[in-house]
């Protein structure tokens, strides 16, 4: 099978493979290109609509940018790491990352439960705990999930590791991280279903974490007004529906082609928040739908290129490096689709954040690795790759 999937044809010119050629597909070149075009785009558009934010909090205009790329190059620095580090010690790096994402988070907890804000956890300032947890999840359930596989009685080892990741999701909750919790079941499920989990119990998780969900925004009175505001337009509610409503004028008023870069209105205190949680309506009021097709083309070749991977992972029988592709890829894009959904007001939540593009350092640092890791997994896959 590895023989002949290297004996395939090169992505663009269609020539066939030496099979003495190690340099492998266009892959690793193709996503570099990509990642690189997604976080120019980014880093304009981040500006563009953090600007007017930066100065009327009493920073440089340029505040925003500058956190965005210094904590990108970090993350490009820390993703080499990974890129350098050979598989097997990568496997038991994401094995330890994980218990120290529980420790932010139950810092997070306890310092929420005191009275403290949820949005850092104290442990580490700088790390929005959420982002980490999302993080370290893929890795961990990557590296053992194909372990739990192969053990006996694995319906009671899917219970116990389904019932620890739903408090975790629970903890989420209870933090006020709606979106995030929503993306963290979507993402579980997808995990699961990539680590070999059955389908039965791939249904019965759903079900589970589908009741969970709906209890739980029965139970908040927040998201209740938010639903009955989304039913009945015409009565005032509360501050989000504000939002949303803003949101959707802006993306609107953007047409086809958009007002110009720099030209948004809504950006200008309107609609708070809009250069991170809510940067789609900025992105689709200066760009337009031309705009927003571009960027929706290139998330589009991304994830592309980080599923073909773990197509070529499971060639070559490496569940660690096929779980994780699929896990990072998804996260990338599922963070897109719901934030895009938030913002037009499909889903009533509170917003988060598109990769590349939202004003957020310490999340921007955690896709930069979540990239290079993409980056060596796409290169551990390629043709040739096994033979050297």
């Amino acid at each position: 099978m590895i023989e002949k999937y290297e004996n395939d044809y090169d992505d663009f010119t269609l020539r066939e493979i030496d099979p003495d050629e190690l340099s492998g597909s266009l892959s690793p070149f193709t996503f570099i290109c990509i990642t690189f075009i997604l976080m120019l785009m980014g880093l304009v558009m981040a500006y563009s609509a953090s600007y007017d934010a930066a100065v009327r909090a009493g920073l440089k205009h340029y505040h925003y940018l500058l956190e965005m790329v210094t904590y990108g190059i970090l993350g490009m620095v820390t993703g080499l790491l990974f890129f350098f580090s050979p598989r097997r010690r990568l496997e038991s790096i994401a094995r330890a990352l994980f218990p120290l994402s529980l420790i932010f988070l139950v810092s997070t907890l306890i310092h929420r439960a005191i009275g403290g804000t949820a949005s850092y956890s104290p442990t580490l300032p700088i790390l929005r705990v959420s982002p980490a947890i999302e993080f370290t999840t893929v890795l961990f359930l990557a590296s053992v999930l194909p372990k739990v596989r192969e053990k006996d009685r694995r319906g009671w080892l899917y219970v116990a590791v389904t019932a620890a990741f739903i408090l975790v999701m629970g903890s989420l909750i209870y933090l006020g991280y709606y979106s995030d919790a929503i993306l963290y079941g979507a993402m579980l499920l997808i995990l699961f279903a990539a680590g070999g989990i059955g389908k039965r119990y791939i249904f019965t998780i759903a079900a589970f974490i589908a009741t969970f969900l709906v209890f739980r925004v029965l139970a908040s009175p927040v998201h209740m007004e938010v639903i009955f505001q989304r039913l009945m337009p015409s009565v005032d509610g509360p501050v989000e529906s504000q939002i949303v409503h803003d949101s959707v004028m802006a993306i609107a008023e953007g047409g086809i082609l958009g007002k110009g870069i720099g030209n948004g209105y809504y950006k200008l205190g309107v609609i708070p928040g809009i250069h991170t949680d809510y940067i789609f309506a900025n992105l689709a009021e200066e760009t337009g739908i031309l705009g927003v097709l571009i960027v929706s083309l290139f998330f589009l070749l991304f994830m592309l290129l980080g599923l073909r991977a773990a197509v070529r992972a499971r060639m070559i029988e490496d569940d660690f490096v096929r779980i994780s592709s699929v896990g990072f890829t998804y996260l990338i894009i599922f963070k897109v689709l719901l934030s895009i959904a938030v913002t037009t007001g499909v889903i009533p939540s509170n917003g988060i954040g598109i990769p590349f593009f939202s004003s957020n350092g310490p999340e921007n640092f955690l896709t930069m690795v979540e990239c290079a890791l993409l980056y060596k997994f796409i290169h551990m896959t390629g043709r040739g790759y096994e033979r050297s």
